[in-house]
């Protein structure tokens, strides 16, 4: 796998999103006129760890925590806690086998790694340059990892029958100074995962995420909590949260990234992707 960077400068005009952490649950839709909608601009970029925290005094169960190891290779090795109580029998003996996986220094291969589209709730935790394009009936975001894109179509409903994809489809509405996001119909696939654990999911995952701007200690965020059901991963609803802090440079570079199977060490790990019906 090889990844060229190249610095390209993009109008920075673009309105950020702004996104809110009330209640968990995407019930409702005032259908907040454009003007009433809150309007933030700039790029912003993960910080902190890259996985989800737990939420104090959240109902839902717990995020997948990584696992403390004894060993020097320890800042490299993303184990996950397998013994979390949210998984299924199924999902909790992937997560055992990618954490003996990573332990023995066998690199869990992730769908960033080969350059393949990282899924939402995952791909918030990607820790490169994101932003956010605000339009009267969308919202666009920009991630700067691999030229990815997600479209939020603003007070809609659902398609009745959505075509399943990589990023799902996803529908948002404001509450006050809080975008929330509801998104399904996501694709399955091996290298569709939830986390940095390589924690599957089924297609029958239900995401919600809240964003709003904060101000904290530490200066300026976008706080972004998340809401994930999958009966047929997890046993329960869990949520987490992650903040975005404003860039250093505002601006995002170009990152080129060809879809690949080969490894860190050389030596493929599974099928190329391929299209075989071809789109035109």
């Amino acid at each position: 796998m090889r990844k060229t960077l190249l610095a390209l400068s993009l109008v920075s005009g673009a309105l950020a999103v702004s996104a809110a952490a009330g209640a968990l649950s995407a019930a409702g839709n005032p259908g907040a006129s454009d003007e009433a909608a809150p309007q933030f601009s700039g790029v912003w970029v993960r910080t902190g760890e890259p996985m989800f925290e737990p939420i104090e005094g959240a109902k839902e169960g717990k995020p997948i925590a990584r696992l403390q190891v004894d060993s020097k290779d320890a800042d490299e090795i993303m184990a996950g806690n397998w013994e979390n109580p949210i998984l299924q029998p199924w999902s909790k003996e992937v997560l055992h086998k990618n954490a003996e996986s990573e332990i023995n220094l066998k690199h869990v291969f992730q769908a960033d790694d080969v350059c393949w589209p990282v899924i939402p709730p995952a791909i918030l935790n990607m820790r490169e340059a994101v932003q956010f394009l605000q339009t009267k009936d969308r919202i666009t975001i920009l991630y700067q990892r691999d030229h990815q894109v997600r479209h939020i179509y603003l007070n809609q409903k659902h398609s009745a029958k959505a075509a399943p994809s990589w990023y799902g489809e996803s529908v948002g509405h404001f509450e006050g100074d809080t975008l929330v996001v509801d998104t399904t119909h996501f694709k399955t696939h091996a290298m569709s995962l939830v986390d940095p654990f390589g924690t599957p999911h089924t297609d029958k995952m239900h995401l919600v995420e809240r964003y709003r701007v904060v101000n904290d200690p530490k200066g300026k965020g976008l706080e972004v909590t998340i809401r994930v059901e999958d009966p047929g991963t997890f046993t329960m609803p869990w949520a987490g949260k992650l903040t975005y802090r404003p860039n250093r440079a505002q601006n995002i570079e170009e990152v080129i990234c060809s879809e690949n199977n080969i490894g860190f060490d050389g030596k493929p790990f599974g099928p190329l992707p391929q299209e075989n019906n071809p789109q035109f």
